[in-house]
């Protein structure tokens, strides 16, 4: 079995994750682990943002990812980075660097005025994702999704002047590299 690779996309909600995500998933045999995927069955019983949906939340997405890792899985893993989940993405990265594989972080990013128009996409509302420019600005001033890197090396990539297809083609360049 090859060693698993786990592709860290993050960045601001509605910057594209998912769309990338599907992009490489579409050229390369990847798994998609999406914010929504956790999130949506947790929300069904427990309220959103109280300390127990987080604690489950992040239960789950750790027990996924490393359920993945040790079936030698290829997965995309999609978040929404900032200050303070230092420890979430470490838990996240061990599940595949303790098993040999490989890590590649991207950082997404678009400027808030693309990231106020993405927010109204209507295929946003089929995963519950925030589809409203209000609900998404308090957030993009409580949290610095902008500028927040995650500390270790990453592929940066502008959504705003690069499409889902060009960045996925940029992401599969940076992987076939370090192989």
């Amino acid at each position: 079995m090859s060693s698993p690779r786990l592709v860290f996309l993050y960045g601001p909600p509605a910057v594209g994750k998912l769309t990338v995500a599907r992009a490489i998933a579409g050229r390369e045999p990847f798994k998609v682990l999406h914010n929504h995927v956790a999130i949506d069955p947790v929300v069904e019983v427990l309220p959103f943002g109280t300390p127990a949906f987080w604690r489950i939340v992040g239960g789950l997405r750790r027990d996924l990812v490393a359920a993945a890792a040790e079936e030698g899985i290829d997965l995309i893993y999609t978040f929404v980075f900032a200050p303070g989940d230092e420890q979430h993405v470490e838990d996240i990265v061990t599940a595949y660097e303790e098993r040999g594989g490989s890590v590649l972080f991207v950082q997404l990013l678009a400027s808030r005025d693309v990231l106020l128009r993405r927010v109204l996409a209507e295929d946003r509302k089929l995963h519950g994702k925030i589809s409203e420019p209000a609900t998404l600005e308090p957030l993009l001033d409580q949290y610095d999704n902008f500028t927040a890197s995650i500390g270790r090396e990453d592929l940066v990539i502008d959504l705003g002047t690069t499409s889902a297809a060009e960045a996925a083609e940029q992401i599969l360049g940076r992987l076939a590299a370090q192989n």
